[in-house]
């Protein structure tokens, strides 16, 4: 059972679901990033091993 789609009563609430995915999705921009740095460490010999992480000057939050 996924606990993003229902209330604390058990009922399913669609609403509060939307949200929170919404909150928790990463902008496209960053998957942009991260495949840019993907790409450049392959033309290069490598491979990126580990979370990279990036951080909005503007809002703070932070990417992994």
């Amino acid at each position: 059972m996924d606990d993003l789609k229902y209330n604390g009563s058990g009922y399913r609430d669609v609403t509060a679901e939307r949200a929170i995915r919404k909150t928790d999705k990463q902008p496209q921009e960053v998957t942009d990033l991260v495949e840019i740095f993907k790409k450049i460490a392959d033309l290069q010999g490598y491979e990126i091993h580990g979370r990279i992480g990036f951080k909005n000057k503007h809002t703070g939050i932070i990417y992994k």
